[in-house]
């Protein structure tokens, strides 16, 4: 039920080709310095944060480690960061002591295969993507001070490449799940700056074990945080793909205090692969209050790929009492894949009691280009 994400996705992958075009190369750390004990890691985070005090006053910098998570095997989390020589060193190369590219390594050319990936996948929905274990790091970025102050978080896999600034690294090495959660928690308990916290969320919705992480997300979500950082904790309970999880996105849809965050939650709910999420999101459309919650909902709806989309937004479409969300899922029909809308959108057209409803249904047919919808119009043009 992931359609929208994708095409998100795919944007994204277009907006890092451009950069690669431009940007400069990314920085590497001044150094890398590695934990080489055994202890847990809210003890390597005290060492590097003690080590970093050592170092006298100047500049900040990062403290680092890994999780393993099961992605898609073209999935990424990060930025291809591509320099005008080509491409960057990875992460996993700068921990392996490089500082400089073989000769004729690939460049741009990577982001371009996984672009094509990422476009063969869309046009191919049904085809199952293969899950695989990958290493994600997290970055955390302190200022320099007594104590340091950690000011945001970063996420990214570690075979893509990360700009980090010219600063140190303190490297931990890998973490298990509950501890590395346990550690977020912690920093985001004693964070005072809106960025970090929205990082921190991030950071625990990339853990994939839901018991751990939908109740401390709950919490943010429900609780006195900035709307920014409900909104993101909205997102990765979204992420998880939990039938709990699903009812409390569905809560706060329909009754959160800020518009912000409910419209978030609607999104989130649009991105649980589960069946009763489309359920749940038909139900918000038809339900849920204030107004601009249900808009929302009806917009989702028509980036969803499932049969019972086009009959919710076509009784919608006929017999909601608002004008409004009439109109939105005529244009939420416009929307849906495989063009499922268009004979809805050609019923609608000919016989909805609302003329205005009618031509937008009209509009959204010419915009189409389908073979069903041209003849349906020269049909309502002869007056038929």
């Amino acid at each position: 039920m992931r359609r929208a994400g994708a095409v998100l996705l795919v944007m994204w992958v277009a907006a890092a080709s451009a950069a690669a075009a431009t940007a400069a190369d990314t920085r590497l750390p001044a150094e890398v310095i590695r934990y080489a004990g055994s202890e847990a890691l809210a003890a390597r985070l005290s060492w590097a944060l003690g080590q970093a005090a050592k170092s006298g006053p100047g500049q900040g910098f990062w403290v680092g480690y890994g999780i393993r998570r099961l992605m898609g095997e073209d999935e990424t989390i990060g930025s291809f960061r591509d320099g005008p020589a080509g491409r960057d060193l990875t992460v996993a190369e700068i921990l392996a002591g490089k500082r400089n590219l073989a000769p004729g390594a690939a460049g741009r050319d990577d982001v371009r295969r996984t672009a094509r990936k990422v476009l063969e996948d869309l046009e191919n929905p049904k085809r199952s993507a293969k899950k695989v274990i990958k290493e994600v790091g997290i970055f955390l970025s302190y200022d320099a001070g007594r104590p340091a102050v950690l000011t945001r978080v970063e996420l990214s896999n570690l075979d893509l490449s990360f700009d980090f600034r010219g600063l140190t690294l303190y490297w931990l090495g890998e973490a298990g799940e509950a501890e590395s959660l346990d550690v977020v928690k912690d920093l985001f308990a004693r964070s005072q700056t809106g960025r970090a916290k929205e990082g921190l969320v991030a950071a625990a919705g990339l853990h994939g074990d839901a018991r751990l992480v939908v109740p401390f997300l709950e919490k943010i979500l429900t609780g006195g945080e900035a709307d920014r950082v409900r909104k993101e904790a909205a997102f990765w309970i979204g992420q998880q793909d939990d039938p709990a999880g699903l009812d409390i996105l569905v809560r706060a849809a329909g009754s959160d205090r800020s518009g912000e965050v409910r419209e978030g939650a609607v999104f989130a709910v649009s991105q649980v692969d589960l069946p009763q999420a489309v359920d749940a999101l038909i139900d918000l459309a038809r339900k849920a209050k204030p107004g601009d919650t249900r808009k929302q909902a009806v917009f989702w709806i028509g980036q969803v790929a499932s049969k019972k989309c086009a009959p919710a937004l076509e009784d919608l479409a006929r017999n909601d009492s608002d004008g409004r969300i009439q109109e939105q899922a005529v244009f939420a029909l416009s929307q849906l894949p495989d063009g499922q809308g268009v004979e809805p959108l050609i019923k609608l057209a000919r016989t909805h009691p609302d003329s205005r409803v009618r031509k937008k249904a009209v509009f959204w047919l010419g915009e189409s280009h389908d073979p069903r919808a041209l003849e349906a119009l020269i049909t309502i043009v002869k007056g038929k």
